[in-house]
Parts: C-alpha cells; structure tokens; sequence
C-alpha cells in the first residue's frame, strides 16, 4: 500500500470529514485511519512557488512522515499556508509535530469515547 492519497474521492472523504490543523507554513485536514501509517495528499498550486518549491516541501514533509514516534495512521490532505518560500526546514518540522500532537489527541479521544 502507496503511503500517498491520489484519488479525487479520498481528498473529498478527508475535507468533508475530517479535523483540521493550522500551522504557520501550512493547513492540514486529517481523518484517522487504520491502517497505522500516515498517508499524505497534497493539495499544491502554481500560486504557492515554482515546482522547486513545491517538491522540495513535498520530499520534506514525506520525510517528516516517515520518522518514528508515530503510532496512529491518518490521512492528511496538505494546504500550504502563504508563499512556500518562505517556509524553511524548522517551521516545516514544527507545524509537523503539532499536526502529530493533534493527531494523537484525536485519537485519544476517539479512544475516551468508546
């Protein structure tokens, strides 16, 4: 299994349904899944900065993704948040981690309500 969202009628399920997260450099709209991986979508247009810029966030946070410490999946659709120029490397991986804190604070409740 692809660890990447492609389809149209996934983004749609996750905007429609899922929790949103605000960082600096960027949104995010997530919704838990089962499978205990994250699985990245993103949602990028010219307006954000060449396709340097573009790919350049997008192997990073894939990077992000990809590191230990995280025991819950979701499905996140990412939106970048003003000009990727101006997001570097630091701001990047803060907004990561609380989008992590979010996560896992979701799924604590989710775990509290059962």
């Amino acid at each position: 299994m692809k660890n990447t969202l492609k389809k149209g009628y996934q983004f749609r399920r996750i905007l429609r349904t899922g929790s949103a997260f605000r960082g600096t450099s960027f949104r995010a709209v997530y919704r838990l899944n089962s499978l205990g991986i994250i699985r990245l979508g993103f949602s990028l247009s010219a307006k954000c900065g060449n396709s340097v810029k573009r790919n350049l966030m997008r192997r990073r946070l894939r990077h992000l993704s990809r590191e230990k410490g995280m025991n819950t999946g979701a499905d996140v659709v990412i939106i970048p948040e003003g000009r990727l120029s101006k997001s570097n490397w630091e701001s990047l991986r803060e907004d990561f981690k609380g989008l992590l804190v979010s996560i896992e604070e979701t799924e604590k409740n989710r775990q509290k309500n059962r």
